[in-house]
C-alpha cells in the first residue's frame, strides 16, 4: 500500500473557513431590491382612487427599476446547458465507463459557489468532474487506497483548523443544499492528486512578495468588493382582493383611507407594526436594503424629504395600497482582503498549474466520450 500525505494546503483550510461562515471569496455585497411585488403587468389598467374617491393616487414604484445585481452574473448562463433540475440524472459525460449526471454537476456547482471558486460554469465544472474521475482511476490503478477513513480524516482536519467539526460542516452544506458526499468526492479526488504531484514530482512554483501584491492588489480594487450606501426601507401593502370593475373603487377607497390611519399613528420604523395593529390583513416587509445608485433622484430626495417619521404614500400598485417607510441610511463594506488570504490564493493557483501539466497527459489516455454535444470543451 502507497502511502500519501493529507492535504494540508492551506487553500483547502480557507475553503473551508468561507463555508462555515456562510462567505464567499468572490461574493458581491449582495443583492438589495425595492420590495417584492413583480412589475405591473401591461393589462387593463385600474384608477387608483384616495379616500376622497378622487383618481391622483401615484403608481408605487416596479419593485424591477430598484432592483441591485452584481455585476457578475450566473456563470452557468454562458456554458450553454440548460439550467439543470435539482436531481437530474441525465448523462453528460462517461470518463473511463463512470458516468457524470446533471445532479453531478448541479451538486458541484453549489460546492463551488460556497468555496468561493471564480471559475463555476457549467462547463468549468463538468471539466473539473472529469479531472477527479481521472485522478481517482490513476491512484486506484496504482493501488492508492483513498478510503473513507482518510477523507474523513481530511475533512476533520480542515474542518478543524477552523474551529468547526465535519457534523458542523455537513449540516452548513445541507442547508444550501449540498450532500456531504458531493464533499467527500472533491476531497477525494485532491487527496488522489496530490498523491499523483508527488509521485511525478511536480513543480510547484514559488510564491513571492510581489505576487503577493499583485494579487492582493487585483482583489480588493474589484468592483464586486467596493462599498455601497443602501437606504433601509421597509414597505407597508394593504392588498385588494380581485373583485368585479364596479367594486373595485369602493375597496381601493377603503384601503386608501386605512392607509391614511396607519400614516397617522406612525411615529418611525420601530412603530410600524404597532401603527398597523388595528387593521386587517396587513402587510410589512422585511427591511429592505435598496442600492442608492439604483434609486431614481427623485425616489431619494423624496425619501430625505418625509425623512423617519412620515411615511410615503398611499401609493397605488398592482395588488392594492402601499406606504414606504424610510428607515435610514447605511454603508455596507466588504471585509478587505488580508496578505494571507491572497498567499493561499496564489499558492492554490500555482499548485492548479503544475497539476494541470500533469492531467493533461493523463486526459489523453483517458476515455472520455461526451454525451450531450453542448458540453463539449
Amino acid at each position: 500500500m502507497k502511502k500519501y500525505s493529507n492535504i494540508s494546503s492551506v487553500a483547502a483550510t480557507l475553503a473551508v473557513a468561507l463555508l462555515t461562515t456562510g462567505c464567499s471569496s468572490g461574493a458581491s455585497v449582495g443583492n438589495y431590491l425595492w420590495g417584492d411585488d413583480s412589475p405591473p403587468a401591461q393589462t387593463q389598467a385600474r384608477t387608483p382612487v384616495n379616500q376622497q374617491g378622487q383618481t391622483n393616487l401615484p403608481e408605487a414604484p416596479a419593485a424591477s427599476t430598484y432592483s441591485y445585481t452584481a455585476s457578475s452574473g450566473p456563470a452557468g448562463n454562458r456554458a450553454g446547458f440548460s439550467k439543470l433540475p435539482k436531481n437530474s440524472q441525465r448523462v453528460f459525460v462517461v470518463v473511463n465507463d463512470q458516468p457524470i449526471t446533471g445532479y453531478d454537476i448541479s451538486q458541484r456547482t453549489i460546492l463551488n459557489r460556497i468555496l468561493g471558486r471564480r471559475k463555476n460554469s457549467r462547463k468549468d465544472v463538468l471539466e473539473e468532474l472529469i479531472n477527479d474521475v481521472i485522478q481517482v482511476g490513476e491512484a486506484k490503478q496504482n493501488k492508492v487506497d483513498i478510503d473513507d477513513k482518510r477523507i474523513n480524516a481530511a475533512i476533520g482536519n480542515m474542518a478543524g483548523s477552523t474551529g468547526s467539526t465535519p457534523d458542523r460542516l455537513k449540516a452548513q452544506l445541507r442547508k444550501q443544499g449540498v450532500a456531504f458526499s458531493s464533499l467527500k468526492r472533491q476531497v477525494k479526488a485532491s487527496l488522489a492528486l496530490r498523491w499523483l504531484m508527488q509521485k511525478q514530482g511536480a513543480k510547484v512554483g514559488k510564491v513571492t512578495d510581489a505576487d503577493i501584491d499583485r494579487k492582493l492588489q487585483k482583489i480588493n480594487s474589484d468592483p464586486r468588493r467596493q462599498g455601497v450606501t443602501v437606504y433601509l426601507i421597509k414597505q407597508v401593502n394593504l392588498p385588494v382582493e380581485q373583485t368585479s370593475s364596479a367594486m373595485a373603487p369602493q375597496l381601493l377607497q377603503a384601503r386608501a383611507i386605512e392607509a391614511q390611519q396607519i400614516a397617522r399613528k406612525y411615529k418611525g420604523c420601530s412603530s410600524l407594526r404597532r401603527a398597523a395593529s388595528n387593521i386587517y390583513n396587513v402587510k410589512i416587509t422585511r427591511t429592505i436594503q435598496a442600492d442608492s445608485r439604483k434609486l431614481p433622484g427623485d425616489m431619494r430626495k423624496s425619501l430625505r424629504k418625509a425623512g423617519r417619521k412620515r411615511l410615503l404614500g398611499p401609493m397605488r400598485t398592482r395588488s392594492g395600497i402601499q406606504l414606504i417607510a424610510f428607515c435610514g441610511i447605511q454603508r455596507i463594506e466588504p471585509p478587505k482582503a488580508t496578505r494571507e488570504q491572497a498567499k493561499n490564493i496564489v499558492e492554490n493557483e500555482k499548485f492548479g498549474q503544475a497539476a494541470n501539466n500533469i492531467l493533461k497527459g493523463l486526459r489523453r489516455k483517458a476515455f472520455i466520450d461526451y454525451k450531450v454535444a453542448s458540453a463539449r470543451p
